[in-house]
């Protein structure tokens, strides 16, 4: 990760702004690793992933002169790209198929204690890789939920789903990979 203090990064931006192309391979350079993890981490495919991260920083760079400065810049681009591949989910028709709701009770029982000794062997990798593998809706919802922290009605609005048909996506999306990780050999 490259550390850089906010004085260089409000010139880079600033350099961005006029277009100069020095400044946007810098902003790219920064940031170009941590937005294609993001975009791999929703759409499970590495090619995809860079396809994605290349369009955003196409959006950025045509729209830059709209960030106001209030809140994080990293903050804004990952909102940006994070929308970029809802939008590419949205056109690959996943969020349009039909999804079976359990009821309320059912998602309740789905909530297990968990081993910790289990839960203490894995690593950051294991985690990642067992992510990579839910099905495309449960892998968006979780990684909208559990690691870019939107709220369940938020994810409801953007995905343009039922609260009640996100929490048990969500669900789903544990259990699998509750599933996986059980599954995976770690020696």
């Amino acid at each position: 990760m490259n550390f850089i203090n906010e004085a260089t990064l409000q010139k880079i931006i600033e350099g961005c702004v006029d277009k100069n192309h020095q400044s946007q391979k810098q902003l790219y350079d920064i940031y170009a690793k941590r937005m294609t993890g993001l975009c791999y981490r929703y759409c499970g495919d590495y090619e995809a992933a860079r396809d994605l991260m290349h369009d955003g920083f196409i959006k950025v760079f045509s729209s830059i002169d709209q960030y106001q400065g209030t809140g994080s810049f990293e903050g804004w681009l990952k909102k940006i790209v994070v929308n970029m591949v809802l939008d590419y989910i949205r056109k690959n028709d996943v969020l349009n198929k039909t999804v079976k709701v359990d009821s309320l009770e059912n998602l309740a029982e789905e909530e297990q204690k968990e081993d910790e000794d289990f839960f203490d062997r894995l690593s950051i990798k294991n985690i990642t890789d067992a992510i990579a593998q839910l099905p495309e809706l449960a892998r968006t919802i979780f990684n909208m939920y559990n690691i870019d922290g939107y709220s369940i009605e938020d994810i409801s609005n953007k995905l343009k789903m039922t609260s009640v048909a996100v929490r048990s996506q969500h669900s789903r999306a544990k259990q699998k990979l509750r599933e996986i990780l059980r599954g995976m050999d770690f020696e």
